[in-house]
């Protein structure tokens, strides 16, 4: 599955554009949160399938050691990513709320109507996504190698026969 791959970047940016642009943000912020919140179950979706493919492969050597590299940058991964969502989702809600759009409820509209809180939730989200850019980078390179190690040893191993 490589849903992960187009959706977590394509967050990333979007989210980095709509801090600079926040008035994008209130009209389009909706839409960004759900295709976060999809990224996100494709990570946990994606990290399923891949640990029922290893343990079918059964693989030893070189190969075992990247794709157990490439599972725990996953496991950052999703960790990364579910806090830049939830930081994604509430620097939304600051931003509407400070922007005099209240949701209704007191206690988060006090918490989050501060534009101070707004700004210092817009630089944590860039923080996040410059992270979670390079785990998705980390993780995708892991796997490649792991891949393409695999594909190499097979071949190397035929051609000795």
């Amino acid at each position: 599955m490589h849903v992960p791959v187009v959706l977590i970047p394509t967050t990333v940016v979007v989210a980095i554009v709509f801090m600079v642009k926040p008035k994008w943000l209130t009209r389009y912020g909706t839409a960004l949160a759900l295709v976060s919140i999809l990224a996100m179950s494709s990570i946990f979706l994606t990290m399923q399938a891949g640990a029922a493919l290893r343990g079918a492969l059964n693989l030893q050597g070189q190969a075992a050691t990247l794709i157990s590299e490439h599972s725990h940058a996953a496991h950052i991964l999703a960790i990364v990513y579910v806090l830049f969502t939830a930081t994604l989702i509430v620097t939304f809600a600051a931003r509407r709320i400070s922007s005099g759009m209240p949701t209704g409820l007191r206690i988060l509209d006090e918490l989050l109507s501060s534009k101070a809180l707004f700004s210092v939730l817009r630089a944590l989200l860039v923080l996040l996504a410059i992270v979670t850019s390079y785990m998705v980078f980390r993780t995708g390179d892991l796997g490649a190698k792991a891949v393409w190690e695999g594909r190499l040893q097979a071949a190397h191993v035929g051609f000795r026969r």
